[in-house]
């Protein structure tokens, strides 16, 4: 019966990995389209380096604070707010490059907003674990969610750039606002085993690092 309940635990948590692994895919994709398409429309260094700093400011100064809500509130909520609200900034974007009258500003915008909420996904995603896995589970899950964060970085790029060779950066915003959907789909089908409770100070820590 334990290892009925142990296995269960680590199919439940293989879905949200696999949702969080296709949404850091969607989200590097957009990262490398981002910084080709300013750099095609101002051919200015600093506007990529603002839009960078938009995406990434936020999730750094915020991560203290998610960290506190993934212990304190409901995570799957959190989850699934972030990815919501992140897609539905991604939307106002495309629909923005749609008009043809796109600034640099509100592409800032946008992605910042983006940011600010895809911050409260990563703290609430991490404390998962401590919900889902036993104890001996936790080295293969952190070894799993490494290869999910550092897809963004590897293979998000080579999609990336094939895409644009043939497509443009308005169908790269569709896939990722797909990415997103899936996500919430998986935090969904998963949601009764990710219920708020105490945490140890072993299992806090963890979750943070």
């Amino acid at each position: 019966m334990n290892e009925l309940k142990i296995e269960n635990g680590f199919n439940k948590f293989l879905v949200l990995w696999t949702g969080e692994l296709i949404s850091n895919i969607g989200t590097g994709l957009t990262a490398f389209g981002l910084g080709v398409y300013v750099w095609l429309m101002t051919q200015s260094a600093v506007d990529i380096a603002m839009v960078e700093m938009a995406a990434l400011l936020p999730m750094i100064l915020l991560a203290p604070a998610a960290g506190v809500l993934a212990d304190r509130y409901d995570r799957r909520l959190l989850m699934m707010i972030g990815d919501i609200v992140s897609g539905c900034a991604l939307l106002v974007l495309l629909g923005l490059m749609l008009s043809g009258e796109i600034q640099v500003w509100q592409i800032c915008l946008c992605i910042g907003f983006s940011s600010v909420f895809s911050a409260l996904l990563n703290p609430a995603y991490k404390a998962t674990i401590t919900d889902l896995l036993t104890e001996e589970e936790y080295t293969k899950a952190s070894g799993l969610m490494g290869v999910a964060s550092s897809s963004k970085f590897l293979i998000s790029p080579i999609l990336g750039g094939l895409i644009l060779a043939f497509y443009s950066m308005e169908v790269i915003l569709v896939i990722d606002i797909l990415t997103f959907i899936v996500t919430v789909i998986a935090i969904f089908s998963i949601r009764k085993s990710l219920a708020v409770k105490p945490q140890s100070k072993k299992e806090l820590n963890f979750s943070r690092n």
